[in-house]
């Protein structure tokens, strides 16, 4: 507990270090040009003061690449301070906010930053996390994956004491640290502020008169340039204040620290170091040893260690760090990020689906087939998905620039994913044995990205190539059967047909769309379905049934009946569970800001409920029906009224609503695309579904985990009192009443609420527009109304599903149905050819339907497979791996794939334990 700082003798650990955001206040070239000075002077200070101890470069790699990038030359000098452990780097790529990427990312950003720190000379195994805003609960987990035994963090969190142990629900456990009253600035701003610039942490003017040569650009197209200081060193010294600062310094941060050792900052947000930084603690010497006490410039490294040595009982910390009342200046939480620019939510999402599920797996699963692994593409491809996620970067927090920014990266990534997952497929493709096929003929091949078998529709597109004697035609199985399918549309089509060696050709063809219920696909596989020519079709089927109920769906699991308004009942045949009034928007006030979602204090709230909606039937046939509902919501314009007393304002816009619902054969889901084209500013919203169960938590999927929280605010609740119940999901969330449960799946929404009333509602937030607005100027909030990208205008575009289901979130598969709902089955069409693969073959199948994959990739150092898997429950399972190659070896090894222990397997299977809410990296050799 604290104790008087009179009686008790302090070490202060002064660590001089920087936050750097690689864009925020300005876009990202603009603040790299920053960066060219800012390590141009860090590197010749290190040079040119040999005392000088230590700088932390803010636990990151990225700033460092940046900055070789356009300083080539001075790599050597960096790999000297690197390894001499005076610049500290590391061990993250980028700076990522835990709970809108997926786990997979925060595991490859650590990997990623331990490959460039090593390469320069040395990594930091400090697990230097305050950039994000709460912790997520696998961190300790993630940590000691990479033999990191420490956290560190200040958002979210509200201890007695700033030591704490933190546990992740598998067990694990990392030391952290909070920091004090002022966090990562405290000696910056009680010490180092006050005697260089005799300035307290509350002032933040400038005055004109000081000098310090300010400068600009002024003419009219630069309305918003900012000063630049072109004489930095020229500043106030006052010594005098020192006794008084240090005092205070000891005074307050000791309050928080249990132990001899304060963690003393010296930095803040883009602060170059001070070559007077060690002259200060020199002259802070003497008058600490006056009180008692010692000061030096330290590592953070050094402080922990030390820190470690001391501290007893420590505060211990289960789960998830996500306090919205952690009390203090410097520690709010800011948990409402998960839902600004929601746009680059989704975006991120399917990036990281199509590098990690589609572009890794598939390019791996060709590399065993014979083909190359594309590792320098899909290097290249995480490191401009890694390049997105520093935190106010994915967080949208920042400047409109940064959002253009980031959807040329996410671009550039998935282009990349998806050429190399067409060159994994068409090594395997090259490999299959299809040799029977007659000349004139072709293979459709079915990909599946899962570790499961799986059967379901498929929309096709199949040319029947001219001049191939096409008067119909057939699919059949491998095994020769026909497979029934609908056809949709027949075109004449031109396909360009690419030969690197010749002129690019076109192929012309009937084109052919159809539906088809494809079954049994291998886990991580493929089969094989042949286009036979045929004298007429075979197997086809009527496009529509000869009878349809108005305004209703069904198939084997599920059925659905719209209302008037939109609105929809969903009942599950297998519980005979009836979810009646699902699905409509609600929309209300925004006059929050990046970080909190704020209502208006006069608030109006507009839904679709009794409205008047049109329900246009689009398709039935045997393997899918398919209904668009439109909306035309009056919503306000904006707000009116003084900050504080606002409300929404009269003026209003027509907000076009659609939603097109797709019911398909064999699913226990019901999918759902919804446009909106969003006219209107200062509003947020959302998709409801009143579930009416007698659930008392939500759980959600996070990272390597699945997250159950309180709905119930009670005055235990962290939420009690405070507003926005909002919390973080990642592909589900559910509510169940331990008998029947309802999911909402989907594939980059990342905020949700379950109300706590009795409708039990769940609320998904779609979109949230506000001003942009920063505070690069302690407590001054800038608004920058011109920035028109963070009222989310124009197009928007979300997919999310209604999946009803017995049991729990557990008992229902719903992880494995967001799987499938993320991931459809890949399909491609090719030629006649010979290999030595048959006709259908599964290569990697985790047989236990509870775990989860999250990586099938090459090892990053050997010829060798690699597969990483959690258990998201709280119960101890037995891994099944099963491999279509022979086993040579296998091994359990750590996130950073370096081996740790060797596994016992059979010629084509390997099991080995998984503990409760454990994470699996196994590397396997085949022969």
């Amino acid at each position: 507990m604290p104790q008087d700082e009179k009686k008790k003798q302090y070490k202060l650990h002064v660590i001089s270090n920087t936050h750097w955001d690689r864009e925020w206040v300005y876009p990202f070239q603009e603040t790299r040009l920053l960066l060219l000075d800012f390590m141009d002077d860090l590197l010749d200070l290190l040079d040119r003061d040999p005392k000088f101890h230590s700088f932390l470069l803010d636990s990151q790699t990225l700033a460092v690449e940046d900055y070789l990038d356009l300083r080539p030359e001075r790599l050597e000098q960096v790999k000297r301070h690197v390894q001499s452990g005076r610049l500290i780097v590391g061990p993250w790529y980028s700076l990522p906010e835990e709970y809108i990427v997926n786990g997979e990312s925060l595991v490859r950003n650590l990997v990623v930053g331990h490959r460039l720190a090593s390469e320069w000379g040395k990594v930091s195994k400090i697990g230097y996390t305050p950039f994000s805003y709460g912790q997520t609960s696998q961190m300790p987990q993630i940590y000691r994956g990479f033999d990191i035994d420490t956290i560190i963090f200040y958002r979210g969190i509200n201890t007695p004491q700033s030591e704490f142990v933190m546990e992740g629900p598998d067990g694990s456990r990392v030391t952290g640290c909070r920091f004090g009253a002022l966090s990562r600035f405290s000696y910056y701003f009680y010490v180092y502020r006050m005697v260089r610039y005799g300035m307290s942490r509350d002032e933040w003017w400038y005055d004109w008169d000081r000098g310090a040569l300010p400068f600009r650009l002024c003419n009219e197209y630069h309305p918003d340039a900012h000063y630049y200081i072109l004489d930095p060193r020229d500043k106030q010294w006052n010594e005098k204040v020192l006794p008084k600062q240090l005092e205070k310094l000891v005074k307050d941060e000791s309050q928080h620290f249990s132990t001899s050792h304060i963690a003393c900052m010296q930095g803040f947000d883009s602060s170059s170091p001070d070559p007077e930084e060690r002259h200060l603690i020199e002259s802070s010497k003497p008058i600490l040893e006056q009180m008692g006490h010692e000061i030096f410039q330290d590592s953070l490294e050094n402080f922990m260690r030390e820190m470690m040595k001391e501290v007893k009982d420590p505060f211990l910390i289960k789960g998830e760090s996500r306090n919205p009342g952690a009390t203090g200046k410097w520690t709010h939480l800011f948990g409402d990020v998960i839902s600004s620019r929601t746009r680059l939510k989704r975006r991120n999402a399917q990036t990281e689906t199509a590098i990690q599920r589609w572009a890794e797996p598939f390019s791996a699963l060709g590399w065993l087939a014979g083909g190359q692994y594309m590792r320098s593409a899909i290097d290249r491809a995480w490191r401009y998905l890694l390049q997105n996620h520093p935190h106010d970067t994915i967080c949208g927090a920042g400047i409109d620039q940064m959002e253009k920014d980031m959807y040329y990266r996410f671009d550039q990534a998935t282009i990349i994913s998806q050429g190399v997952m067409r060159r994994g497929m068409s090594a395997i493709q090259k490999n299959i044995d299809n040799s029977q096929l007659d000349v004139h003929e072709s293979v459709i091949t079915v990909f599946n990205p899962s570790p499961f078998p799986r059967s379901e529709v498929m929309t096709l597109l199949v040319d029947l190539p001219d001049k191939c004697g096409y008067e119909g035609f057939s699919l059949r199985t491998v095994q020769g059967g026909v497979v029934p399918f609908v056809e949709v549309k027949r075109e004449p089509f031109g396909t360009l047909v690419r030969n690197l060696q010749d002129i690019s050709l076109q192929q012309r063809s009937q084109r052919i769309t159809l539906h088809a219920h494809i079954e049994n696909v291998p886990a991580f596989g493929y089969t094989s379905l042949q286009v036979k020519r045929e004298k007429k079709d075979q197997g086809r089927l009527p496009a529509s049934p000869a009878q349809m109920q108005a305004a209703h769906m069904e198939n084997e699991f599920l059925s659905v009946q719209f209302h008037s308004d939109g609105s929809l009942d969903l009942v599950d045949k297998t519980t005979g569970q009836t979810f009646s009034g699902q699905h409509y928007f609600e929309d209300s006030g925004e006059s929050g800001h990046p970080w909190t979602h704020i209502a208006p204090a006069q608030d109006t709230v507009i839904t679709t409920l009794a409205s008047r909606a049109e329900i246009i039937h689009l398709e039935s046939n045997a393997f899918l029906d398919r209904y668009l509902v439109k909306h035309q919501m009056t919503i306000p314009d904006g707000l009116e009224g003084e900050p504080g007393n606002q409300r929404r304002a009269d003026v209003t816009k027509q907000m076009p609503v659609e939603s097109t619902f797709t019911l398909r054969k064999g699913m226990r889901r019901l999918d759902v695309t919804t446009r909106v084209f969003n006219p209107a500013k200062h509003h947020r919203l959302r998709v409801c579904f009143p579930t009416r169960l007698a659930a008392q938590v939500s759980a959600a999927e996070a990272a390597f985990d699945v997250i159950e929280r309180p709905i119930e605010r009670t005055p235990d609740s962290l939420y009690y009192g405070k507003p926005n119940p909002q919390y973080p999901m990642h592909r589900f969330v559910d509510l169940s009443d331990g008998r029947i449960g309802l999911a909402i799946l989907n594939d980059g929404i990342r905020e949700y609420e379950a109300v706590d009333d009795k409708e039990r509602t769940l609320c998904i937030t779609l979109l949230r527009a506000f001003t942009a607005t920063q505070s690069p100027v302690i407590d001054q909030w800038d608004v920058y109304p011109w920035m028109e990208l963070a009222q989310s205008p124009g197009e928007h575009e979300w997919r999310y599903a209604l999946m009803p289901h017995a049991g729990d979130w557990q008992i229902g598969e719903v992880m494995r149905e967001a799987d499938r709902f993320t991931l459809p089955l890949e399909a491609a069409q090719a030629g006649r050819g010979g290999g030595k693969l048959p006709q259908s073959a599964g290569f990697v199948e985790i047989v236990n339907p509870e775990l989860v994959l999250t990586a099938l990739k090459k090892c990053e150092h050997r010829d060798s497979l690699v597969l990483r898997l959690f258990n998201p429950t709280m119960k101890p399972l037995t891994a099944e791996i099963k491999v279509f190659y022979s086993i040579q070896e296998a091994w359990l090894t750590n996130m950073n794939e370096e081996r740790r222990q060797k596994l016992d397997h059979d010629e084509h299977r390997i099991t080995f334990p998984c503990g409760r809410k454990q994470i699996i990296t196994c590397e396997i050799v085949v022969k």
